[in-house]
């Protein structure tokens, strides 16, 4: 029985009543009156003082590639799609591209120039595709169709002129003359060389010495040997002169000459027939003396031979020496310039090899100018092609009055939930729940505020 009384005196829960959710929204409605206040006015200026934008866009096809080189028509296909149009996009929103759209707005520009904020330009790839789309956004509709013109072109120029392999005129040119000029300078110092010490061909001059010199070697071994044999000759006429009596050396009879050898011989045969005479007659008697003085004619003859024969023979020596003497000093030039030979051929050969080099160079210089030339005039280098140029401009700051709508509705909810919130916070006791909850007792009644009537 006692179980039952403390069940009846236990408390039993309550449930809010409308009356009290009105209550605290009318406790509170200064609080959700202000937020819905705030946030309408927020949400109308931030709608009525937004600038309307306008977008104008052109479109770009990129043909994926790089042309390696202007000897070569083959270009090269990067196959990471993302990081091509990703470096498209930066490409087109670059600097010198600015600077190229600032140009070309200046050019069509009749009054002042129109100012390009790079803020404002915009590039994006359509899609999964090698489509570029360049916008620009401005509050006028025209200056935002004009500039969007002008970006289009200046990334097409940009693309097709400063990042197109063209045929580089300036380098070869420069190249060209400068091998041109090495060449000229090697030549002109081969020549000087050649002519400063006579040679042209050192091989074929080496030879040619070589060969000088086996020919003077014989013909100084020629004149050595005849030069003996004409001193053999002297001694013995100067013999046979001194000694007309002695026989002659063992030189041959073709070494005396013919009328020596009569008179010698007549001598002989003279002096035979005095001694003969002798013999008969005495030494006074005509015949001797006629045969005595005859002997001494022969004698004195014969000397005049010996000696005019000594000094033709003299002579003959003394111009084999001469002689001689010019096949030593020929064969002593020879011999020095075979020994400076090597030298000039090292020179020579240097000389040639530079010439060599830089007439190769010329020449594939040439060769890759004229190729290059070829190559530009008949490889296409156009890798971007406009597709639709800068179209009319469309709005993109349209007011969207659902949402505006919307946050205000919004902020209703916000302010009763704080109000809710922020009275759950407060302690004050003001409905009898809140007294039944705070003593845990019952209300038995409950009495109505009056307002008091003013007299």
């Amino acid at each position: 029985m006692n179980q039952n009384a403390s069940n009846e005196l236990a408390p039993v829960a309550r449930q809010a009543t409308a009356r009290e959710f009105l209550s605290v929204i009318f406790r509170r409605k200064w609080l959700i009156i202000g937020i819905f206040v705030v946030t309408t006015i927020t949400v109308l200026a931030v709608a009525l003082t937004t600038p309307t934008v306008f977008s104008s866009t052109a479109h770009v096809l990129i043909r994926r590639g790089e042309q390696q080189n202007l000897l070569t028509g083959y270009r090269s296909v990067v196959n990471d799609w993302e990081a091509d149009l990703a470096s498209e996009i930066e490409v087109a929103k670059s600097h010198p591209v600015i600077e190229r759209t600032r140009e070309l707005l200046k050019e069509q520009a009749k009054g002042a120039p129109v100012r390009v904020n790079p803020r404002q330009l915009d590039a994006e790839v359509k899609g999964k595709s090698n489509v570029l789309a360049l916008s620009y956004q401005d509050g006028d509709p025209a200056v935002a169709q004009q500039v969007c013109d002008a970006f289009s072109r200046a990334y097409i120029d940009y693309r097709q002129n400063s990042m197109t392999l063209n045929y580089p005129k300036a380098f070869f040119d420069r190249e060209i003359a400068k091998v041109k000029a090495d060449l000229e300078m090697w030549t002109e110092r081969r020549r000087q060389f050649g002519l400063k010490n006579a040679v042209v061909s050192v091989p074929e001059q080496t030879r040619m010495l070589f060969d000088l010199q086996n020919q003077l070697e014989r013909r100084r071994s020629d004149l050595t040997t005849e030069l003996a044999q004409s001193e053999a000759t002297v001694n013995a006429m100067q013999q046979l002169r001194d000694q007309p009596e002695s026989d002659l050396p063992t030189l041959g009879v073709e070494n005396v000459a013919g009328s020596i050898f009569v008179l010698r011989q007549k001598l002989l045969d003279q002096q035979a027939r005095v001694a003969l005479i002798r013999e008969r007659y005495r030494d006074d008697s005509p015949e001797v003396v006629n045969a005595t003085e005859t002997v001494r004619t022969l004698q004195d003859m014969l000397k005049r031979e010996v000696n005019s024969r000594v000094d033709l023979a003299q002579a003959k020596i003394q111009s084999l020496r001469a002689g001689l003497a010019v096949v030593d000093h020929d064969l002593a030039g020879n011999r020095v310039q075979l020994a400076g030979m090597p030298a000039k051929e090292i020179a020579l050969e240097q000389m040639d090899r530079e010439i060599g080099v830089l007439k190769e160079r010329y020449r594939t210089l040439s060769e890759d100018s004229d190729k290059a030339r070829v190559t530009e005039k008949v490889t296409p280098t156009i890798n971007v092609v406009l597709l639709a140029p800068a179209g009319s401009a469309v709005s993109k700051t349209t007011r969207d009055w659902i949402r505006i709508v919307l946050a205000p509705a919004f902020s209703l909810v916000v302010g009763i939930g704080l109000a809710f919130f922020l009275d759950g916070l407060d302690v004050t006791v003001r409905t009898s729940g809140q007294a039944e909850d705070a003593i845990e007792l019952p209300v038995l009644a409950a009495l109505n505020d009056r307002r008091r009537s003013s007299r």
